[in-house]
């Protein structure tokens, strides 16, 4: 499994000269997996640095289906989808996938922002290749993909299958569980519904963990331990200083370095990356972060480091 990150700013899209090496594009990643089907692209969150993503989709050639499963509906994880030419083109079928936050999910986000004054094209103009469903409360959900496809089932029926059979049923067939990549949900603590995502490819046993938007806490609830626990890679919000949350941004909604770092050694993470950097911190100040997260460290063989646009990290 292989990740490469297309945008890995919080807040807003920048550019100036002293925030180059870590980029200026908003959150959007892409997992790469032998489980997938080959005609199909696997992206996590539509920030602005979608665009780029689906220009490399258009290089590469030969796919058909671009799923982007939704951290939730904040401008910065969802308006490089509006800007992607993936949106009019209808030989490539969007399936969005998203939490449901106050009776909004993919679909009704995509109604409201996508009409005339807001945009200029309506959503009914490019709807007849977009397919959109709703993750309703995401901890009861399974989503599982194969090469030959891919399937959203309740936990409890995936366990039973695991428990009996060991196979998934996909279109006529049904295939080993072994063999496919199993995404797993978990509620970040965000203002809004916010998703984490735990992604476990079954033949290779690696496991990332993508937590943005998600703020300090005290303790470590279990069910956040049951989603983080054993990481291969951990990608976490690390928006803020120690210093910065203390001052002034304590219930925004993002997390510091220090706190990052207490997750992944206590949980068994192998790498830790930072993420969702703050629009106001230059590169040097997003290597300070990264220090002070080396900093907190007590952990031997804990690889930290700051995620940057158009990176490439092989879980």
């Amino acid at each position: 499994m292989k990740i490469k990150f297309y945008g890995t700013r919080g807040s807003v899209a920048i550019s100036n000269p002293e925030s180059v090496h870590y980029g200026g594009n908003t959150t959007c990643l892409r997992v790469h997996s032998e489980c997938l089907p080959k005609d199909l692209a696997l992206a996590v969150d539509g920030g602005t640095g979608f665009v780029p993503m689906s220009y490399d989709i258009l290089r590469q050639g030969g796919i058909k289906d671009v799923v982007i499963m939704f951290t939730h509906y904040h401008h910065d994880h969802t308006q490089g989808l509006f800007l992607s030419p993936l949106l009019f083109m209808k030989h490539i079928n969007l399936k969005l996938f998203g939490p449901v936050d106050g009776g909004t999910g993919p679909k009704k986000m995509l109604e409201d922002l996508m009409r005339p004054p807001y945009f200029p094209i309506h959503y009914k103009e490019v709807s007849s290749h977009i397919t959109c469903k709703d993750l309703e409360f995401p901890r009861t959900l399974v989503i599982v993909f194969h090469q030959k496809g891919y399937k959203i089932i309740n936990v409890d029926e995936y366990e039973k299958l695991i428990d009996t059979t060991g196979f998934i049923p996909l279109g006529k067939g049904k295939y080993p569980i072994e063999e496919c990549l199993v995404v797993t949900m978990h509620k970040s603590r965000h203002p809004e519904q916010t998703v984490s995502y735990r992604f476990e490819e079954k033949p290779s046993g690696k496991k990332f963990v993508f937590l943005t938007d998600h703020e300090n806490e005290d303790g470590i609830p279990s069910a956040l331990k049951e989603h983080v626990g054993g990481a291969d890679l951990l990608v976490m919000d690390s928006q803020y200083s120690r210093e910065k949350y203390d001052k002034m941004t304590a219930g925004y909604g993002h997390g510091t370095p220090d706190y990052c770092v207490k997750i992944a050694e206590n949980l068994m993470v192998k790498k830790l990356g930072l993420t969702h950097h703050d629009p106001v911190s230059t590169d040097k100040q997003i290597d300070a972060i990264l220090e002070e997260a080396k900093r907190a460290s007590s952990m031997d063989g804990l690889e930290i480091f700051s995620c940057a646009d158009y990176l490439e990290i092989e879980v």
